[in-house]
């Protein structure tokens, strides 16, 4: 316990600014300005009876060489005709290659790994006749993952980090086309709100953007006086702050698309040829709970938007575009709605997924590495963890 006292005086003396960051007092008038765009709750309502939810897992583990080994797995899970769909796949990278890779080299592989079980979900609903019916849950924000894949090939360095970037955003394209050809909704549940697209866009709506210049992407604001929001040349602020002060309910739509991409390399206009712009909003399904945001592809609306311009080019101007009609999400909310769980489920397909592919690490390192090791003729001793890590997994 003697360790309690150091971190409480450290509370007492960072008390202002723990304060400050909780309850997100930069961002009250941008809260204020939600709540005009903040929607009641719909009924809840299933459009659609078969559920297919897509989840994945991976971990990246420093081996006693310096070198990373990296294990990933998805599944999808739906009910018959549908069953059961699973992927695994494994990353070898030399030592040379820091952290920052393998943590690279894991989130490619288990987004590449989703998208593939997604895809043959998608395909085995279309061969049992039953697309119209189908809705394919994902983990996580379309937008945000068409965003890092985007960027891809320029930040990824390691062995085929290339060509499988490449491969998913060609396997992305599929899985976007496939379902608006074939009349199947993707919905994605992200539980967090790290993105500032809503917060942009109120900004916008208010002015903010000509009374806040921004500088390298940071807002520039010098109010100095006590009831400021912000302090001078501070980040613009998340969603998640925008969303803290706000009640059950639900935010106007938003279409997003390349235009909002931090990075963009030359192969991603030409692999994500044709893929329609996103449409995303948050909810809150229960005012003791949290938001969640919730994207779904522009042509599953109606629209015709596309991520790229005609040419290849992100599309003109770079903030966000309201829906004329956030009426036309209604479906959309009450289908996420009649899945909702409670607090600890929050998407019940996503959920019953989630629990197949939990790969907890002290399995993955006393069982698997060495099941692996078996399998590919390996020593056990050339996959051993590094000892740093291996002090905690003694029996």
């Amino acid at each position: 316990m003697t360790i309690l006292g150091p971190i409480i005086g450290a509370a007492v003396k960072r008390r202002e600014q723990i304060f400050r960051v909780a309850t997100a007092s930069g961002a009250t008038h941008l809260a204020a300005s939600l709540s005009d765009r903040w929607f009641d709750l719909p009924g809840s309502r299933a459009h659609r009876s078969t559920g297919i939810g897509v989840d994945g897992t991976s971990h990246a583990v420093l081996l006693s060489t310096g070198a990373h080994l990296v294990i990933g797995l998805a599944c999808a899970l739906g009910p018959d005709p549908i069953g059961q769909i699973q992927e695994a796949d494994i990353e070898a990278m030399p030592a040379r290659f820091d952290d920052a890779a393998a943590s690279s080299a894991r989130d490619l592989l288990m987004r590449s790994l989703e998208t593939e079980v997604a895809v043959k979900a998608l395909a085995r609903a279309v061969e049992r006749g039953v697309p119209s019916d189908t809705i394919v849950w994902i983990d996580g924000s379309l937008h945000a993952d068409l965003s890092h894949m985007a960027g891809g090939p320029t930040n990824v360095r390691w062995g085929d980090g290339v060509e499988r970037a490449g491969s998913l955003m060609s396997r992305t394209r599929e899985l976007f086309i496939t379902a608006a050809s074939t009349d199947i909704w993707l919905i994605a549940i992200a539980k967090t709100q790290r993105a500032s697209v809503l917060a942009s866009a109120l900004q916008a709506q208010t002015g903010a953007p000509g009374e806040f210049p921004e500088v390298n992407g940071r807002l520039d604001v010098r109010s100095g006086g006590p009831t400021g929001e912000y302090e001078a040349d501070v980040p613009r602020p998340g969603d998640g702050e925008v969303l803290a002060s706000m009640g059950a309910g639900w935010s106007w739509p938003l279409i997003l698309d390349a235009s909002q991409f931090p990075v963009t390399t030359a192969l991603a206009p030409d692999m994500l040829r044709g893929c329609p712009a996103i449409v995303s909003c948050y909810l809150r399904p229960h005012e003791a709970d949290l938001p969640l945001r919730v994207d779904v592809p522009a042509t599953q609306l109606g629209f015709d938007d596309l991520l790229f311009g005609p040419h290849g080019h992100p599309l003109s101007g770079r903030l966000a575009r309201w829906v004329p009609d956030p009426a036309m999400m209604v479906p959309v909310i009450e289908t996420v709605m009649a899945s909702y769980g409670g607090f600890a489920a929050h998407n019940g397909p996503l959920f019953a997924v989630d629990k197949l592919v939990r790969l907890p690490r002290r399995d993955l390192e006393t069982r698997i590495m060495p099941i692996i090791a078996n399998v590919a003729g390996i020593g056990v001793g050339v996959l051993g963890v590094d000892r740093g890590r291996r002090r905690f997994i003694q029996d």
